[in-house]
């Protein structure tokens, strides 16, 4: 069964799972199989080149789960942000420049640590404190 981190994510959305586990999963996700790429370059090209297309797999998952109405700006940066390092996995795999993936790998390890920090920050445990519960009032009123 192939990879498809946004029905994860969507089936996720539907019941209630807490949707910044997802989110860490996909980038840690991703980083391992940059370094797994990283690892194999010189020796396996098909192997290399099948962890690359999971990770653009993951990219594009990120970038279907965006929603650009309701996160505005951010969301366009996130979004700039995700092409640009699905562009950049393209051109290292058709140049074979390791050096690429590498920069594509540690900016995926950046942006992981800045959503590790806005999942523990006070404000976010107030967004989800307060998403859960107005989506049990919800529940209690069909």
């Amino acid at each position: 069964m192939p990879y498809n981190g946004y029905v994860v994510y969507q089936n996720a959305q539907a019941d209630h799972l807490d949707q910044a586990r997802l989110i860490l999963m996909m980038f840690a996700g991703s980083i391992n199989f940059l370094n797994k790429a990283i690892n194999v370059a010189h020796r396996n090209q098909k192997e290399m080149t099948s962890l690359i297309s999971k990770t653009k797999n993951v990219l594009l998952e990120l970038i279907a789960s965006l929603n650009l109405e309701q996160s505005g700006e951010m969301g366009e940066i996130l979004l700039r942000t995700y092409r640009g390092l699905f562009i950049k996995l393209n051109v290292a795999y058709i140049d074979n420049d390791i050096d690429q993936i590498e920069e594509v790998r540690d900016s995926l390890i950046e942006l992981e640590d800045a959503w590790k920090k806005v999942f523990q920050s006070p404000e976010y445990q107030d967004f989800k404190r307060d998403r859960d519960w107005f989506s049990k009032k919800q529940q209690m009123t069909l």
